[in-house]
């Protein structure tokens, strides 16, 4: 049977239908904070699932949310939380190691996974057709995978190659890496998802294995179905899918949020980067179920995504005192930051940096940049944003597991343009006093291994140049 998913009449009565046909299965199931037809409900086994169905998408988007990322490591795991990654597309006990890809590959669908600091997520585009085989491999590869060690060695060379190219032979990401270690400390999120050579190479099929009953298991899960489905009979797919496998493993981390972390006051590297200092001012940012998110998420879009960056302004183009300037936003689960960076030549010292940094923090806390035409263009970019997600089910499907994992409730995926929409310019000057006016910063400061006399000696000479 399908519905017609109107908010109006028929689609109305169908909705309430639908509710009242899934109360009847899944004792937990409700119809919460989404759109007609959207169903929430959580297994006996703890497995949490999300329908939504879009009658007018092309495709399926299948996504399956495991609670555990690099945070979720110790000291005898490091870097497994993206190596079982990898291994998760091998062998099941019901599947050989190419059908997964097969399967998708037959029917034009594609497939991906990726790993956060907070989770990891495999992910799923398919025709409607090839969907309800899309939650069997699923359901298989929660439970079933088959860990060898042919297995193990093969897919430990391939990250390996990744490391290689993707961070090792980057002085960029190696400073981002040495910077998150020196700066986060203890912090679970002081390791990088990637890992490193010898964690990679520590790895065995007994930490493997550990890592996989503790963490890939249903009540630490979320599955989520966007597209041109039924929710019922998807609802019922799932249960014959995932509802014999048994809960178990370990409750996530708890995570301590970033704001109100003891941070050291300033963390100085060195690294083979172009002739260049970079100085770099950190603000801690609470947790993305903050009440300030929304607020929060519009002055991401004014520092960080704009197409005028208000920091670059005032210190490089009207000031004239750095190379290069900036700001960005990290987000993360458990808080994030407001990160002004800028690059000066190899003779300015450090002192002198910071100082004309912190000036131009202070310049910019006046808020005259912050007008009320910047914060409507900032909201209708990020009102954009939300439309844009109504034509992709995977977008949508990635919205949902993100509102629920991050801000604790999946429905919130659906009022988010309501929230932007309501915000105001004092609140996102509220923001600002309190998590960058206010706050101390946490300092960062690299400096280049290798610097040619010329630079040395004549660097002083370039700002009298370009002007």
């Amino acid at each position: 049977m399908r519905f017609a998913w109107s908010p109006h009449g028929v689609g109305r009565l169908s909705a309430v239908f639908l509710v009242l046909t899934l109360a009847a299965g899944a004792g937990n199931t409700r119809a919460s904070g989404g759109p007609p037809g959207y169903v929430e409900t959580t297994l006996p086994n703890g497995l949490e699932v999300s329908i939504l169905p879009q009658p007018d998408d092309p495709l399926v988007a299948t996504q399956v949310w495991y609670h555990a990322g690099a945070a979720d490591e110790d000291a005898g795991s490091r870097g497994l939380a993206h190596l079982f990654e990898h291994l998760m597309f091998g062998e099941t006990a019901r599947h050989g190691k190419r059908d997964y890809w097969e399967w998708h590959h037959r029917f034009g669908g594609d497939n991906n996974a990726f790993t956060t600091p907070d989770e990891t997520v495999y992910v799923s585009e398919v025709p409607p057709a090839a969907s309800a085989a899309v939650l069997d491999f699923e359901a298989d590869r929660m439970t079933g995978l088959l860990l060898t060690q042919e297995n193990l060695d093969n897919e430990k060379r391939i990250v390996t190659e990744e490391l290689r190219l993707a961070a090792e032979n980057s002085p960029e990401s190696r400073v981002m890496v040495a910077a998150q270690k020196a700066l986060l400390g203890k912090h679970p999120y002081a390791f990088d998802p990637t890992g490193s050579k010898d964690d990679v190479a520590a790895a065995t099929l007994e930490s493997c294995r550990t890592f996989y009953g503790s963490h890939y298991r249903p009540n630490n899960a979320h599955l989520v179905v966007v597209g041109p489905v039924d929710p019922v009979a998807t609802l019922s797919a799932v249960e014959r899918a995932f509802g014999p496998i048994p809960s178990g493993g370990t409750a996530p981390r708890d995570v301590p949020p970033l704001l109100g972390w003891d941070f050291p006051a300033e963390v100085g590297l060195r690294e083979d980067l172009p002739p260049v200092k970079i100085a770099v001012l950190g603000f801690p940012l609470p947790p993305a179920s903050s009440e300030d998110g929304a607020v929060l998420e519009v002055l991401t879009q004014l520092l960080d995504r704009g197409t005028v960056n208000p920091f670059r302004e005032e210190l490089v183009v009207r000031r004239r005192k750095a190379i290069d300037a900036g700001s960005a936003v990290l987000a993360l689960r458990r808080g994030g930051a407001v990160i002004f960076y800028s690059a000066s030549l190899p003779y300015r010292r450090k002192a002198t940096a910071f100082r004309l940094m912190e000036e131009t923090r202070e310049r910019l806390s006046s808020l005259d940049w912050l007008t009320e035409e910047r914060v409507a263009s900032a909201k209708r970019a990020l009102r954009r944003e939300e439309a844009v997600k109504t034509f992709y089910a995977a977008v949508k499907a990635d919205a949902v597991g993100r509102a629920r994992w991050w801000e604790g409730d999946a429905g919130r995926a659906f009022d988010r343009g309501a929230r932007i929409e309501a915000v105001t310019r004092d609140q996102v000057a509220a923001a600002w006093r309190r998590y960058v006016a206010e706050p101390k910063a946490v300092r960062l400061f690299v400096r280049p291994e290798h610097v040619p006399l010329y630079a040395r000696l004549f660097g002083w000479l370039y700002p009298l140049l370009v002007r």
